[in-house]
């Protein structure tokens, strides 16, 4: 399943973003399309989201570390650094060994003032694993935008 954004304009839907748009357009004209909708609420910021995932690139581009050399490995690390866990979901092994299921930063399940609070986390992460700083990780991101 994919998952796109879309807006509701004129009393129709269109895609958000250029990426959206992209995905659309892997389905034929008139193709009918299944959709589940939720609405998202405000202000929680789809730019941001899309920026960490960049940052996620980012840093898998600049290195050689296997534990790091994906987007998906760096946002792993990045919720295990800053200890992103559902503490509803934290398991106690019969050996005393203690397992964590890290949280989901999608839309459904996370709120702008967390999500902010996690992404200023990680970006920490991710500049520190880099050796720069924040700003400079940020700066190099937009003007590769």
């Amino acid at each position: 399943m994919k998952e796109a954004c879309f807006q509701i304009k004129d009393k129709a839907l269109h895609p958000f973003s250029e990426e959206d748009l992209e995905m659309l357009r892997e389905y034929k004209p008139n193709q009918i399309l299944k959709v589940r909708m939720q609405g998202v609420k405000k202000p929680r910021s789809y730019q941001q989201l899309k920026l960490y995932w960049s940052l996620c690139g980012t840093v898998a581009e600049n290195t050689d570390d296997v534990h790091w050399n994906t987007k998906t490995k760096v946002d792993f690390q990045c919720r295990v650094h800053t200890h992103f866990v559902d503490p509803d979901c934290v398991v106690v092994k019969k050996d005393g060994t203690v397992a964590f299921n890290y949280r989901s930063i999608s839309f459904v399940n996370l709120g702008h003032i967390e999500a902010t609070n996690y992404f200023e986390q990680a970006f920490r992460v991710m500049a520190k694993f880099l050796g720069v700083s924040v700003d400079s990780l940020l700066r190099s991101e937009k003007g590769c935008q």
